[in-house]
């Protein structure tokens, strides 16, 4: 399934395996990407059920979904 993803989208799930969840603004500094690109590829990537974006005020954490990780 993974081979159908972007590059952006690999990129991210690489980091976000590789790191078993990280900050949003630590995958952006790793991953080189665009706020806005970040955002986008997170959002496609959510909607795919790969990742989930947990959101309080201040931080936003990225993680695998439970669906992912039981593949």
């Amino acid at each position: 399934m993974l081979k159908t993803l972007s590059d952006n989208e690999k990129k991210v799930m690489d980091l976000v395996v590789g790191n078993g969840g990280m900050k949003r603004n630590v995958l952006e500094r790793e991953s080189g990407l665009a706020k806005s690109s970040l955002a986008t590829t997170l959002s496609q990537l959510e909607k795919k059920k790969l990742v989930a974006v947990k959101r309080t005020a201040t931080v936003h954490y990225v993680d695998v979904t439970g669906w992912f990780k039981g593949l």
